[in-house]
């Protein structure tokens, strides 16, 4: 099942999240799609698409997300 994860952008002068669009492999597992909207000239994601990641939900603003927290290997 495909579901928006939040993967942490880096160097950005403050914490900041790209949403991105992920493929549910297992509990709390995903694996980081998005190669459409990675532009690794525009943005450094802490997590690349392809990359298998962990993920646990946060709220942010009045909102409950689900945001990578490590990657699988």
């Amino acid at each position: 099942m495909e579901k928006t994860i939040y993967v942490q952008l880096l160097n950005e002068g403050s914490i900041a999240y790209r949403p991105v669009p992920a493929l549910e492999i297992g509990d709390h597992v995903y694996k980081v799609k998005g190669f459409d909207i990675y532009d690794s000239e525009d943005e450094e994601w802490e997590f690349l698409p392809g990359t298998d990641v962990f993920v646990e939900e946060q709220i942010m603003g009045n909102e409950k997300i689900l945001v990578v927290i490590q990657s699988k290997a």
